[in-house]
C-alpha cells in the first residue's frame, strides 16, 4: 500500500488521487470495476471523506473514474487519444493504446449521387458513385464505423485496395488504403466535428443504445483540388478522445 505522506508540500487528496492511478496503472483496478467506498478508502488511508472526496473528483476530471448515480465510482475504460494535427494509421493509433485492431468491410458497391454529394466530389447529379463502409474494432469490439463516397475512377480502386486488405488480415481505413494506390496521393482534408446521439442504423453496427452519444466526424478529402471522398465517420463517445497542440502567438 502506498502511504500518503503529510510532511509533503502536495496535498493529501493529490497524493491519493495519484495512489488510485498507480492502482489503475497495476492493474489491481481494472476496468468498470467498482472502487471502494469513501468511507473504506478514507479508513484505509487515515483521511477524511472530504480528501477522499476531492481526490475521487480529481480522478474522474482526468478520466480515470466515473461515477454512476445510485450506484458508486466505477474505474473508466481507458480511451483512444486520437492527434487531429497528424494522420497515423488505424493499426499504429490503436496499438498506442494496447488495443489489437481489425477491420471488416460492411459494404462496397456503386450508390446513386444526391445534391450533396454532387457538389461535394464535384460530379454531375446522374453519375453514380463508390460508397464502402467499414467497420473498425479494438480488441474485436466495434469502436468506429466509416461511410464514405468516392467519385467510381478512385472508388474502384479504393475498394479493390480494401478487399486486398481484409483478405490479409490487415486492419486499415481508407486513409491507409490511399498508401497502396500509386496514382492517388491525397494532400490534405477538411472535417468538421459535432456530438450527436446515435440513430438506429449506427447503435446497430457499434452495438449501442440508441440514445448513447457519440463523435461524428465529416471528412473531405482532397488530392489537389480535386475531393476524391466524402467521409463520415462515427466514434463511440467513450472510446475515443481527440486533442490537438496549438500555437499560441
Amino acid at each position: 500500500m502506498l502511504n500518503l505522506k503529510r510532511d509533503r508540500s502536495t496535498p493529501l487528496y493529490t497524493q491519493l488521487k495519484n495512489v488510485i492511478e498507480e492502482k489503475i496503472k497495476a492493474g489491481e483496478w481494472e476496468p468498470e470495476q467498482q472502487i471502494p467506498s469513501e468511507r473504506e478508502l478514507g479508513k484505509e488511508y487515515a483521511v477524511s471523506r472530504i480528501t477522499v472526496r476531492q481526490a475521487i473528483d480529481l480522478a474522474v476530471n482526468e478520466g480515470l473514474l466515473y461515477r454512476t448515480h445510485g450506484k458508486g465510482t466505477f474505474v473508466a475504460t481507458p480511451t483512444i487519444k486520437q492527434e487531429l494535427s497528424k494522420v497515423d494509421s488505424f493499426q499504429s493509433t490503436l496499438s498506442q493504446q494496447g488495443l489489437v485492431a481489425s477491420t471488416d468491410i460492411v459494404k462496397a458497391e456503386m450508390a446513386v449521387t444526391d445534391l450533396q454529394l454532387s457538389t461535394l466530389l464535384n460530379v454531375e447529379m446522374m453519375d453514380r458513385l463508390y460508397n464502402l463502409q467499414l467497420v473498425g474494432y479494438g480488441d474485436e469490439l466495434p469502436i468506429v464505423f466509416y461511410d464514405s463516397f468516392f467519385p467510381v475512377d478512385v472508388g474502384e480502386q479504393v475498394t479493390e485496395a480494401a478487399r486486398k486488405e481484409k483478405e490479409a488480415g490487415r486492419p486499415f481505413t481508407t486513409l491507409d488504403l490511399y498508401k497502396n494506390i500509386p496514382d492517388i496521393a491525397p494532400t490534405h482534408s477538411k472535417q468538421t466535428f459535432e456530438s450527436v446521439l446515435a440513430d438506429e442504423r449506427i447503435a446497430k453496427v457499434l452495438k449501442l443504445d440508441e440514445v448513447t452519444p457519440i463523435f461524428k466526424v465529416t471528412s473531405i478529402i482532397y488530392m489537389g483540388e480535386r475531393a476524391i471522398e466524402y467521409r463520415t465517420s462515427y466514434y463511440k463517445g467513450d472510446k475515443y478522445k481527440f486533442f490537438i497542440t496549438r500555437s499560441i502567438q
